[in-house]
């Protein structure tokens, strides 16, 4: 059986860095740590967990909460790629991941008082979920993916430009002289919505030209929305030449809508996406889209809820804002009059 001797020689340090190591403790260097792990997987070494956590209060687990069923889940591939960055932090760092489908009315914070987790990373929080209250006064360490206000200050996150993604596609729509955008932003519940609601009302202030009416249509974060959506866009008296959507699946909904009424992407519509998942280029046609690096925020997510764990705290909340890019494929065109 191997036991924490093993690793201290072969990687060249005392036990109790490697107790560091594997308890995830300040005061080692990233060079040290790295050749502790090294040792760690080529010995295949398995802490005793439970001894661990009974000894320093720790569990190495990071809880995951996200208010959504597994099935929209596992069916959005932008939670899958937040949940593999996440994963990988974790696991090079010797933590485990504990997924909560936290759609009952429970405080966040009850999973760490419970001792089940070190620290929590928040996903998809609605605003004003009841579920967050007292979370900033506990002490509990905690990132949120995204923001829970349209103004948040107050809370450690890390999240995508949506409005400026939005401001991209806006911008690319206009120059191709399109000027009736209709705007699927999904739920008005997100902070995410709302903000890429505000690029779009930006764009038209910024060309200095009139937003038009009834061209904003709520939905949800689906093809099967998508679809819906983009039938009553082209049922509205003047309808749009293009749609800008709130995530790539409310796009590939619009398109096979678009293509069952007879229209053509893009020569008649015009579609933009966001995301970017893996299917944006191989949809028919190949989507155009504002693309977020999902992966990288769950990365960054866990890292920074590791730093916090460890009681490397700052003294205002780590707030990071990725940049998104505009990918133009092939379903952006210039506008025709319908």
């Amino acid at each position: 059986m191997v036991t924490i001797k093993d690793v201290a020689k072969l990687s060249g340090v005392s036990i109790k860095t490697v107790s560091r190591v594997v308890n995830n403790l300040p005061e080692v260097s990233p060079e040290t740590r790295q050749k502790v792990q090294l040792a760690i997987s080529e010995l295949g070494y398995q802490p005793n967990t439970m001894a661990r956590s009974l000894v320093n209060g720790r569990t190495n687990t990071v809880g995951v909460m996200i208010p959504h069923s597994a099935e929209y889940i596992f069916a959005h591939p932008f939670f899958t790629e937040v949940l593999r960055g996440i994963a990988e932090v974790l696991s090079t760092n010797n933590h485990n991941l504990l997924l909560y489908l936290a759609y009952e009315k429970v405080p966040y914070s009850r999973v760490f008082f419970q001792r089940q987790v070190d620290g929590l990373i928040l996903m998809s929080i609605p605003i004003g979920d009841p579920n967050l209250r007292g979370i900033h006064e506990s002490g509990v360490p905690f990132v949120c993916t995204c923001r829970i206000t349209e103004d948040d200050r107050s809370t450690n996150l890390v999240d995508a430009d949506f409005t400026g993604g939005v401001e991209q596609g806006m911008d690319h729509l206009l120059s191709l002289g399109h000027r009736r955008i209709a705007l699927l932003p999904g739920p008005m519940s997100l902070v995410s919505v709302r903000l890429r609601l505000r690029g779009y009302q930006n764009s038209w202030k910024k060309h200095g030209l009139v937003e038009p009416e009834n061209f904003v249509l709520e939905g949800e974060f689906s093809s099967e929305s998508g679809h819906t959506l983009a039938v009553k866009a082209m049922s509205l008296p003047n309808p749009p030449t293009a749609l800008i959507c709130g995530d790539d699946l409310i796009a590939f909904g619009a398109i096979q809508a678009l293509k069952e009424m007879g229209y053509r992407v893009p020569e008649d519509i015009s579609v933009i996406g966001f995301d970017d998942i893996n299917l944006a280029r191989f949809s028919s046609p190949p989507l155009t889209t504002v693309r977020q690096d999902t992966y990288l925020k769950g990365r960054i997510a866990a890292e920074t809820l590791l730093t916090l764990m460890r009681g490397n705290k700052s003294s205002s909340p780590r707030q990071i804002l990725l940049d998104t890019s505009l990918v133009i494929r092939n379903s952006t065109a210039p506008a025709q009059n319908l």
